[in-house]
């Protein structure tokens, strides 16, 4: 019976500098190979008796027992995984390979959702907000897990895992955020500073502005400037977030008012902040990530790379690995910068 080395390097190490690339990576990779799980077949309900299903959206509490693990030294007497569906299913799955009771949350939607039933205790999230909102309460999950004894917190991908407030909010009570440090969330979470920084070590970046920009006329200003030679076609993109959301391509000087007005809108509404930087467009590019790791202490490794130019909206559709008809020195220089970048 084997955990992925991936899984039991990101447990390990929380409570450490691990940066924000490598846990997301990470994340996807926990499939474990077991079929080991968390004692949750049978329920407890607050008049004590036991159960098999319920239609009451209260809080689950299963029989916490020692479920032995893998390791002999846990990292955690408890860990939440804040998600849902078979993302924290898997989390779940790692906690039990590892020997560490789990706690999952859950909508009044999710009552009977898989994850309810696979973690070690289940708590009911804030019924007053709407399903996806309740899994972003930052305050109301803080709160759980300070009632119920949890150490550490995994947010899986998606809802809160790149939210660098409920990182410094778990931190500041004492709670280990299985994932990024703030201080790098902050930084790759802002496209402007992550630009920055990539400049800094040396990686090559993609002509663009360095500061992103309030209103049309800032950023018609800016690529009208030939001392920063981007010229049209010119892509607009929002400064936070990702997803595809926030971007927009402009062929012509006409185009950019229409184009950044739609793509200022729609990220103000997805992430909370409207502004925008400008690059020049690259047409028919190729979208190649590459996966790292880090276990706090400076050491860096990647996990080679993967082709996402596939895509729909800006939004990837398949993911291939290795990418395919890359030049093994373009390959290396890109391995590499990936993890100075780190």
């Amino acid at each position: 019976m084997m955990l992925s080395a991936a899984t039991r390097a990101l447990v390990r190490s929380a409570g450490r500098r691990v940066p924000s690339a490598a846990v997301l990576a990470a994340r996807r990779t926990m499939t474990c190979s077991t079929s080991v799980l968390a004692s949750s077949s049978v329920l407890s309900s607050p008049s004590g008796s036991k159960r098999f299903k319920s239609a009451e959206p209260i809080a689950v509490d299963n029989d916490i027992e020692d479920h032995g693990g893998l390791f002999d030294d846990k990292p955690f007497n408890k860990i939440m995984a804040a998600n849902r569906g078979e993302i924290a299913t898997r989390i779940m799955r790692a906690c039990a390979e590892l020997g560490v009771p789990s706690v999952g949350i859950y909508s009044h939607e999710d009552r009977f959702t898989q994850h309810r039933y696979k973690a070690d205790q289940a708590f009911l999230l804030n019924t007053d907000k709407a399903p996806v909102a309740a899994y972003l309460d930052i305050d109301y999950i803080v709160g759980i897990c300070k009632k119920n004894g949890v150490e550490a917190v995994h947010p899986g991908y998606g809802l809160l895992s790149e939210n660098a407030d409920f990182a410094q909010a778990l931190c500041d009570n004492g709670i280990v955020f299985i994932g990024p440090t703030v201080d790098n969330l902050r930084n790759f979470g802002d496209k402007t500073t992550a630009k920055e920084m990539a400049i800094a070590q040396g990686v090559p970046v993609i002509a663009g502005s360095d500061d992103a920009f309030a209103s049309v006329a800032e950023a018609r200003k800016w690529i009208e400037d030939p001392a920063n030679g981007c010229e049209y076609p010119v892509i607009v993109k929002a400064a936070m977030g990702g997803g595809g959301r926030g971007i927009r391509i402009v062929p012509t000087p006409e185009d950019l008012e229409q184009q950044f007005t739609q793509a200022a809108n729609e990220a103000l509404n997805a992430f909370g902040d409207g502004r925008m930087f400008v690059e020049k467009y690259v047409e028919t590019p190729r979208h190649i990530e590459v996966q790292c790791l880090g276990d706090g202490t400076g050491e860096v490794i990647h996990l080679w790379d993967r082709d996402c130019s596939v895509q729909r909206r800006h939004q990837k559709i398949i993911e291939t690995a290795p990418s395919l008809g890359v030049p093994e020195e373009t390959r290396n220089q890109m391995l590499n910068d990936a993890c100075r970048l780190l």
